[in-house]
């Protein structure tokens, strides 16, 4: 796999090796996750080996290999929690909305958040879309996406919005892939109008999301 040549075979297997739980190693993926950031801000993704990674934070390869098995699974975890992150919206602004449409706002603020992260590190982004077969960027972008999408509905729903199969899933489900959809094609596009794409997207939520 790209950007993991040094990997031995033995290691990949180790990722549940460490307690994740424990300060030391805790401590260990922070430096490790700031190596990334830091190294991409020099080098594509494609080209970062874990061998350069380790010595940029003084951490040896066994101690990587025992928190993930390559670089692309790292870049993959560290990435979507970026995308995640700027999908929440403030408690403070949930519970002192006033309405919907005021809720829904703020949910779309944050969605224009997200495209500028994805257009900052685009080619990270296009890296983890266009190779994305055993790191599981997707499908932890879809999981995350699927869970606030289903936060938001449970809010919207308080504020007596009527959003057909809430309690299902089937709603959130629905909004999280056509969310994650829509990020694919920002990362892969040379647009870099966020407000435009913006608009775009929510333009295609179902007919209940407030307007």
């Amino acid at each position: 796999m790209p950007g993991s040549p040094d990997a031995p075979a033995a290691r990949r297997g180790s990722a549940q090796a460490a307690d994740r739980a424990e300060p030391r190693a805790v401590r260990t993926r922070e430096r490790l996750q700031r190596a990334l950031l830091d190294s991409l801000a020099e080098q594509p993704l494609e080209t970062l080996t874990v061998a350069q990674l380790c010595r940029r934070a003084g951490v040896h390869r066994v101690t990587f290999y025992g928190h993930w098995p390559d670089i692309r699974t790292l870049a993959a975890q560290v990435f979507a929690e970026s995308v995640d992150r700027l999908a929440r919206v403030p408690h403070e602004v949930i519970t002192t909305a006033t309405g919907s449409t005021e809720l829904a706002a703020a949910y779309e603020h944050a969605l224009r958040d997200q495209l500028r992260e994805i257009l900052d590190q685009r080619a990270v982004y296009r890296t983890l879309f266009s190779s994305d077969v055993d790191a599981g960027f997707h499908r932890r972008l879809v999981a995350a996406q699927r869970e606030r999408a289903q936060a938001a509905i449970e809010e919207l729903t308080r504020l007596g919005v009527a959003a057909p199969g809430a309690g299902t899933g089937y709603a959130a489900a629905y909004l999280a892939g056509g969310t994650v959809a829509g990020f694919e094609a920002w990362a892969l596009s040379e647009d870099t109008d966020i407000e435009a794409t913006a608009t775009a997207l929510t333009a295609q939520l179902p007919h209940w999301w407030p307007r």
